[in-house]
């Protein structure tokens, strides 16, 4: 394969190819989940009545880098030899792998302490994990097309219940709590807040599918509803509960709970439930499929990733208090390393998307002509007949 490759039309065959529909509905489905349910309730700990704000600066972060991954991905580096066999690539893509892998398992052990601590109490963790782990790992594994089309599926009903549930919403609410009255200043701020710095990067395994375009702006349409969902409960959140935040277990929960239509037809947190629960799968999902491409690009092979992820959920089952596991998570260290590694992985994937891009606008070398002999002289033209 030449560098020509990656200027040739997409094919329909190509396993890593999704239409920019699907892509936005992954943007929605997968990549949301962990922000909206008890976030807020963790960031209200440390930042007070800030929350809003320290979502505001996060999401334009995470924008930013989902700017670079579909700049990657639309600029056909993945395709060229020059870029795949690059040491530098290799490193990049074996990095990526356990960063991914990483946010897979920390985010796996909080939908377990989820259902078996705040939701389900009382139920064994491995009856979660037995239950969680097999479908995950089913949907990386079937690949890009399987989970374009589930999330293509379930996004317009996860959007349509969230919807339902804030449309519906009765509740005494005070927006003024937002008012910049108590806010920190900017070092206690950055330095508080960039504890939680593990929700950035969660679409980083789009960098490897191959787009292909519909009509509309489906993309940025998928990651409008989705970031518009994340501000709009990170806004609730706090005029709701105030200074009692940090101690709602579940936002989506609560919101789904003070619901006009439960007067009708009784108690909607299934709702909340079922999106949180749809949401994680395909969301752990993702991870593990971008973890796994990024291993393969790495090291051949994907089997890295999944044998990883599927220890760690294993090893869930035998971890004494999985909170320690949660702890480590919004630890300052830690959060600033992973916020550190988010915006490097980024910058080296839009460099690679660069160089693609400058490859790409060179004039193509121009074809022998048959009429031309070769330098060596060996063959003459052939005679042009009438």
């Amino acid at each position: 394969m030449t560098d020509s490759a990656a200027r040739a039309p997409l094919s329909p065959e190509d396993p890593a190819l999704v239409y920019n529909s699907q892509a936005g509905s992954m943007v929605f489905a997968c990549g949301i989940v962990f922000k909206v349910s008890s976030l807020p309730g963790l960031v209200a700990e440390t930042l007070g009545t800030s929350v809003l704000w320290l979502y505001l600066f996060m999401l334009a972060v995470d924008i930013a880098l989902l700017a670079a991954v579909f700049f990657f991905a639309r600029s056909g580096a993945d395709l060229l030899p020059s870029v795949r066999r690059a040491a530098a690539y290799r490193a990049v893509c074996a990095v990526m792998s356990a960063y991914l892998c990483l946010k897979g398992l920390l985010y796996f052990v909080y939908i377990v302490i989820f259902l078996t601590m705040d939701l389900f109490m009382g139920i064994d963790i491995y009856i979660v994990v037995l239950v969680l782990a097999p479908p995950v790992i089913y949907i990386a594994a079937k690949g890009w097309r399987a989970l374009a089309r589930i999330s293509e599926l379930l996004a317009p009903i996860l959007l349509l219940l969230i919807v339902t549930d804030l449309v519906f919403l009765q509740t005494d609410a005070d927006f003024g709590r937002h008012l910049p009255a108590d806010l920190l200043s900017p070092r206690e701020f950055f330095g508080e807040g960039l504890r939680y710095s593990l929700w950035l990067g969660d679409l980083f395994p789009l960098l490897f599918v191959r787009i292909k375009n519909k009509r509309l702006p489906h993309i940025l349409i998928g990651s409008g509803l989705a970031y518009a969902v994340v501000v709009t409960v990170a806004l609730l959140a706090v005029a709701m509960y105030g200074a009692a935040l940090p101690y709602v277990y579940n936002m989506l929960i609560r919101i789904s709970g003070f619901n006009l239509l439960s007067l009708e037809i009784g108690r909607m947190e299934w709702t909340a439930l079922f999106v949180v629960v749809t949401m994680a799968v395909l969301g752990l999902a993702l991870l593990l499929r971008g973890a796994g491409e990024a291993s393969r690009r790495a090291a051949g092979t994907s089997a890295p990733a999944f044998v990883l992820f599927a220890a760690g959920a294993v090893a869930c089952m035998f971890v004494p208090t999985l909170h320690t596991v949660a702890d480590f998570c919004y630890s300052p260290a830690f959060g600033y390393a992973m916020f550190a590694l988010a915006l490097a992985l980024a910058a080296a994937f839009a460099a690679f998307g660069a160089y693609a891009k400058s490859r790409r606008a060179r004039p193509a070398a121009p074809e022998p002509s048959r009429e031309t002999a070769p330098a060596g002289g060996e063959t003459a033209p052939e005679e042009v007949r009438p």
